[in-house]
C-alpha cells in the first residue's frame, strides 16, 4: 500500500512541472489568434488586423510592410526569435515530464507485480501517445516548428486537455491494478512470514531510491521549465514594446504571470 500511496506522490510531483503551475515556474496564457508556420509568426488582434512576420524578420501589417526605426526592429527581432527558441523548450518538458513519469511509475508498479502487467503496458501505451499529441503540436512532419495557439485549450501553454488525459491515464493504471497489488502485497508479507515491519522497510528502502531518481530528474526539469519562463517573459516584454507601434497597439498575445520581465 506504501508503494500505491509512493506512485500517487510522484504523479502530484510530475504534473506541476508538466502543467507550468508550480511555485518556481510561471503562468503563461495565450489571447487570440497566433500562428507559427514555414517560419512564418503571425497574429490576428482585436480589431481582426493581420499581423506577420518572415524569417526575415520583416513586420507586415495586412500583407502591407511596415517602414521600422532600429529601436522597433529590435524588438520585432526579439520577438520573433523568442517564439522559436520557447516552442522547442516547451515541446521538450511536456516530454520530459511524461517520460519522468512513465519511468518513476514503471519502477513503482514493477517493483510489486511485473514488467508483463497488462496495466502498465496500457499506460505505456497511453503515454506514448499524449507524447506523440505534444509534438505534433509543436512540430510539423518536416521536423519544422510550429505553434497554433487554438490547440491550447483555455489559452494555457500546456492544454488542461493533455493533463485530463495524463491523470486519466494514471486513474486507469491504480483502478485496473488494485487488485493485483493486494494479491502482491499478501505474497510479500507471506515470505517475511507476515513481518510487516520488514516489508515496510524494504519498501521505505525502495522509495528512498526512487526518490533520489525522481528529484534528480525533476530538478533538471525545473531548471528546463525556469528557462521556458525567462524566455516567455522576454516575448512577453517585446511585445509590450511593439504595441508602440501604431498599428500594434492591440497586440497582446502573450502573458506571462508570476514571473518578472526581464531583458
Amino acid at each position: 500500500m506504501r508503494t500505491m500511496l509512493f506512485a500517487g506522490a510522484i504523479v502530484c510531483c510530475s504534473l506541476p512541472v508538466f502543467a507550468l503551475d508550480s511555485n518556481n515556474t510561471c503562468n503563461v496564457e495565450l489571447n487570440g489568434n497566433m500562428q507559427l508556420e514555414n517560419h512564418v509568426l503571425a497574429a490576428t488582434l482585436d480589431n481582426d488586423t493581420r499581423m506577420t512576420i518572415d524569417q526575415d524578420k520583416t513586420l507586415y501589417i495586412d500583407g502591407i510592410a511596415l517602414t521600422l526605426n532600429t529601436e522597433q526592429q529590435h524588438w520585432v527581432n526579439n520577438y520573433y526569435d523568442g517564439i522559436n527558441q520557447a516552442v522547442p523548450q516547451a515541446a521538450a518538458i511536456a516530454t520530459d515530464a511524461i517520460a519522468l513519469a512513465s519511468t518513476a511509475l514503471n519502477e513503482v508498479f514493477t517493483e510489486l507485480l511485473d514488467s508483463d502487467n497488462t496495466a502498465l503496458t496500457d499506460l505505456s501505451e497511453k503515454l506514448r501517445n499524449l507524447d506523440q499529441q505534444i509534438q505534433y503540436n509543436f512540430y510539423a512532419d518536416n521536423g519544422d516548428i510550429r505553434l497554433h495557439s487554438e490547440s491550447f485549450k483555455n489559452g494555457e501553454f500546456f492544454g488542461d486537455q493533455w493533463e485530463a488525459q495524463f491523470e486519466d491515464a494514471i486513474e486507469d493504471l491504480v483502478t485496473d491494478s488494485v487488485g493485483h497489488l493486494m494479491v502482491a502485497i499478501g505474497t510479500q508479507l507471506m515470505f517475511s512470514d507476515g513481518d510487516m515491519g520488514e516489508f515496510e522497510q524494504k519498501m521505505e528502502r525502495f522509495g528512498e531510491q526512487m526518490e533520489q531518481k525522481v528529484e534528480y530528474q525533476a530538478s533538471a526539469l525545473e531548471e528546463k521549465a525556469d528557462a521556458l519562463c525567462s524566455t516567455l517573459a522576454q516575448v512577453d516584454f517585446a511585445e509590450t514594446k511593439l504595441q508602440q507601434i501604431k498599428q500594434l497597439a492591440g497586440l497582446d498575445v502573450i502573458q506571462v504571470h508570476d514571473q518578472p520581465q526581464r531583458m
